[in-house]
């Protein structure tokens, strides 16, 4: 199947405290094409109660990845709307080689776009995150420190979550290096990656890539 000229279909790779998130979404807007989180797809079926919502919160509770299948199965209904008809930029997929050689025939990315960061920035950055224990609302360690720890948003307390504890942290970014690394090479063979510096401010990372694209 032939793409039509100027289609974005873009991968987004790198790992936790690297801004991929911010970038998908000031990609989004400056492309205008949808960004679609894996992690967000799950989170929506848990939040909805569905049979299938059930199964992903069991097996994140258990400490378990959701199966393949599942994800892969998320993802092509969600492309398949109207929103993503013009191109897309998918963010958390594939995180391992084995879902990129699965998903050649459909998911046929025109760039993949890999932000670098070292572990210890990564570290840095993800244990100085805070949220609100009700309502999702983000913040700083530093913002804490001088307006306290009640939610502006809702008057919840505001936390440190478990997985944003150094020791928790690192070893995602272990899981990361090991299984989702490999995913940057695969795609490097084909001549589809393009790696930008993580650790660079938010608008100078959007503008290399932005350049690029």
């Amino acid at each position: 199947m032939s793409l039509p000229e100027g289609q974005h279909r873009l991968i987004l790779i790198g790992p936790q405290g690297s801004g991929k998130g911010t970038q998908g979404e000031l990609l989004s807007v400056y492309l205008q094409i949808p960004t679609i989180s894996t992690g967000h797809l799950c989170r929506t079926e848990i939040e909805r109660g569905t049979a299938l919502g059930k199964s992903i919160e069991r097996e994140v509770r258990a400490g378990e990845l959701v199966p393949d299948s599942v994800i892969t199965e998320m993802l092509r209904v969600r492309l398949a709307d109207y929103d993503a008809k013009d191109g897309f930029i998918i963010d958390g997929f594939p995180r391992t080689v084995a879902q990129a050689r699965d998903a050649e025939s459909w998911l046929q990315p025109t760039k993949v776009i890999a932000i670098e960061l070292t572990d210890k920035i990564a570290v840095s950055r993800m244990s100085a995150r805070r949220a609100c224990s009700q309502c999702r609302y983000k913040t700083t360690a530093d913002a804490v420190a001088k307006h306290g720890s009640i939610c502006p948003r809702c008057n919840g307390a505001i936390i440190q979550r478990e997985d944003d504890f150094p020791e928790a942290i690192q070893k995602r970014l272990d899981m990361y290096r090991s299984v989702t690394q490999p995913v940057v090479d695969h795609y490097h063979e084909r001549d589809l990656v393009e790696r930008f510096n993580g650790s660079l401010s938010i608008p100078l990372v959007f503008m290399e890539i932005a350049h690029v694209l």
